[in-house]
């Protein structure tokens, strides 16, 4: 069985995108170095506020292309990857309901998984923009994200959904059970036709 949440609205994205990886960048190469950065590609109103509304997602597109040539690749995914973990601590303490948070760990996983994925599928328009979020649940747990914001007009040979990767795992762990782990196993910017996330159980 597939679910696909259907984009219906503009190419917007939310906040967080912004907000959580500027957080990222500080906490790793500090306030000057970000201020510089920020300044320099046209971003010192960020200095003053941060934004409290969707936005375009090209804006979060043409930040991460930014950090990509300040930092390289490999640098920008670890600020993209605390980003997400960021933004899943946001999401899961102050959007998800508490009685949520309570009664999911307390469920099997795979039950769980059946009551939060479609929840977040209902809501993926806030975080994949004009991207498409789906998830199977049989024969394997796994998340797909087509036209990821991360992975648009980007070669490599690793995965480069950082962001992406690590928003889900923070979220699944923090709201349905702390074992969960999520890995990227095909990338558009590999050649794949849509990104995919395996999500397992550790021991």
């Amino acid at each position: 069985m597939q679910e696909v949440a259907q984009i219906s609205a503009g190419p917007q994205i939310g906040p967080n995108s912004i907000i959580q990886t500027i957080a990222a960048a500080r906490e790793q190469y500090g306030d000057e170095a970000v201020a510089a950065w920020l300044r320099r590609t046209g971003r010192a109103h960020l200095l003053e506020a941060m934004p409290d509304h969707m936005l375009p997602e090209s804006e979060f597109g043409a930040l991460i292309d930014d950090l990509r040539q300040w930092l390289g690749i490999s640098a920008a995914m670890q600020v993209l990857a605390r980003s997400g973990d960021l933004t899943a601590n946001y999401v899961a303490t102050n959007r998800v309901p508490g009685f949520i948070r309570l009664l999911l760990p307390r469920l099997p996983v795979g039950f769980a998984l059946r009551i939060f994925l479609p929840a977040i599928a209902r809501h993926a328009w806030t975080f994949a923009g004009s991207g498409r979020f789906g998830y199977t649940l049989q024969p394997v747990w796994r998340l797909t994200l087509a036209d990821s914001v991360e992975a648009r007009g980007v070669q490599a040979r690793e995965p480069v959904c950082a962001y992406y990767r690590a928003a889900f795992a923070g979220l699944l762990q923090r709201v349905v059970c702390d074992r969960l782990r999520v890995e990227e196993v095909k990338c558009r910017a590999m050649g794949a036709a849509q990104c995919e996330f395996r999500v397992s159980l550790s021991k």
